[in-house]
């Protein structure tokens, strides 16, 4: 009894998938767009991986360059300037967890709570046009914003009489740290912020009904309703 019932119910499954695909077949089709990007970026490019392995010469294509093994890898662990370029890399990403994780949130909580719907969705989409910009478009620009001498930040600075000569904004490492993070801060949050808005918005208004009611201030019902609800 237990193999025909076991029978018996593997059938309704086939014929569901049947009326499934037959029903709803035209959003299978646009499944097939998807599904051949993700083979053509994700796993058709790993050929092109042996060229780590190999002294890969583009005149001589992956049949004529010579396999190396992991030659190439030694070279780089044993250059003096590796612990360096691994350390400053593992700094900057800490920072960019610190600075740019908050800012978002920052942000989204701030344009929650203005009260001129206008004004608001102009600030939220001059803010988030940065993320459509390309980082060859963000280096041109602050190339010309932050050059030491005729960068109009540099100049600015020097007409108001804060500053006497230009500061080395992109020559120095401690000011192109800062210049790097705060640009890459101005870049990326714009879409965090849409994000988290988009939370705040689904957070239910009787909460903040509530609050009113008991008397409790803007901050404390963005500490207490706010941020937990989209934590």
């Amino acid at each position: 009894m237990a193999k025909k019932k076991t029978a018996l119910a593997s059938v309704p499954n086939k014929k569901g998938l049947a009326v499934c695909l037959k029903r709803d077949w035209q959003l299978y089709f646009l499944l097939i767009f998807p599904i051949l990007c993700v083979i053509l970026f994700n796993y058709a490019a790993y050929p092109g991986l042996r060229m780590a392995f190999m002294n890969y010469k583009p005149a001589k294509g992956y049949e004529g360059s010579e396999w190396v093994g992991f030659e190439i890898f030694q070279k780089i662990f044993r250059d003096k300037d590796f612990i360096r370029a691994l350390r400053n890399s593992l700094v900057f990403n800490f920072l960019d967890l610190i600075v740019g994780f908050p800012m978002p949130i920052i942000l989204a909580i701030l344009l929650n709570e203005l009260r001129y719907p206008m004004f608001k969705k102009v600030t939220q989409t001059i803010l988030y046009l940065p993320h459509f910009l390309s980082w060859v478009i963000i280096a041109s620009v602050a190339l010309n914003l932050f050059k030491p001498s005729t960068g109009l930040v540099n100049i600015w600075l020097m007409k108001m009489g804060w500053i006497d000569e230009g500061i080395p904004f992109l020559t120095e490492k401690w000011h192109w740290a800062v210049t790097y993070e705060l640009i890459y801060v101005w870049q990326t949050m714009g879409w965090g912020t849409i994000i988290y808005l988009a939370a705040i918005a689904g957070i239910n208004g009787e909460l903040y009904e509530a609050a009113d009611i008991d008397g409790a201030n803007r901050w404390q019902k963005i500490w207490n309703i706010t941020l937990p609800s989209i934590k």
